[in-house]
């Protein structure tokens, strides 16, 4: 019998971790939902069809804006794991940016499809730039810490694999989450999608992508003396 099917027949979670239960390991995969749907979207809809379609930005500008994101990322995501490290508040150093990132992962992402109050190229291509930096920042914000808690959740091999599990599958459903995008915003646009049709469905996605994390928030936990021996340590 696998660890998962072991899991779910004991209603108190893994004897080795008695708190992850199945309900918070869901919980929990639904953060790497929330993330994976903003990646899939950005990759599938966002880059190749919104910019240049209904952005009506030049590929070349189109194509820049993702190389700054992922350059920024490469900078932000080492840092926020040495900012969370160090943070010492008494709701943990994990799970407050949790709370912290939640309003703005939502609103940035809304505001990435909104259309830009601008017509010249080189002010669209700011302003859009402007909302994917700030989301991939909150993404860091959210993402770095989130990863971080699997040690600290789960002691066990067994435990640590289950939350991985149910991350799988929230990465998995956000893959789908991220394809209807278009259909909705054609939907909603009237059986076109238009620039508007897109800012409205990304006013619901955001709400949705945010409001996961104040549930994750609540059901997960950090473990004091983890903290403890790693200061004894150090």
């Amino acid at each position: 019998m696998s660890f998962l099917s072991s899991a779910a027949g004991r209603p108190n979670g893994t004897s080795e971790d008695p708190r992850l239960t199945l309900g918070r390991m869901s919980v929990y995969g639904t953060g790497d939902f929330t993330v994976n749907t903003v990646l899939a979207s950005l990759s599938m809809v966002y880059t190749l069809f919104f910019l240049t379609q209904y952005a009506e930005l030049r590929p070349a500008l189109a194509g820049l804006i993702p190389l700054i994101g992922r350059s920024v990322d490469a900078f932000t995501d080492p840092l926020m794991g040495r900012i969370s490290d160090n943070t010492r508040w008494r709701m943990g150093r994990r799970r407050p940016y949790l709370l912290l990132g939640a309003i703005p992962f939502g609103l940035s992402f809304a505001m990435l499809w909104a259309p830009a109050p601008f017509d010249a190229q080189i002010e669209r291509f700011a302003y859009y730039t402007l909302w994917y930096v700030l989301l991939s920042l909150s993404m860091t914000m959210l993402s770095v810490p989130y990863l971080a808690l699997i040690p600290e959740m789960a002691r066990t091999y067994d435990g640590r694999t289950s939350l991985n599990v149910f991350r799988n599958v929230g990465s998995i459903v956000g893959i789908f989450a991220a394809i209807a995008i278009r259909p909705i915003a054609t939907a909603i646009g009237g059986g076109e999608a238009t620039p508007e049709s897109f800012a409205t469905t990304a006013v619901i996605y955001g709400v949705v992508l945010a409001l996961p994390w104040v549930f994750v928030f609540a059901t997960t936990w950090e473990i004091p003396d983890f903290r403890d021996r790693e200061s004894a340590i150090s």
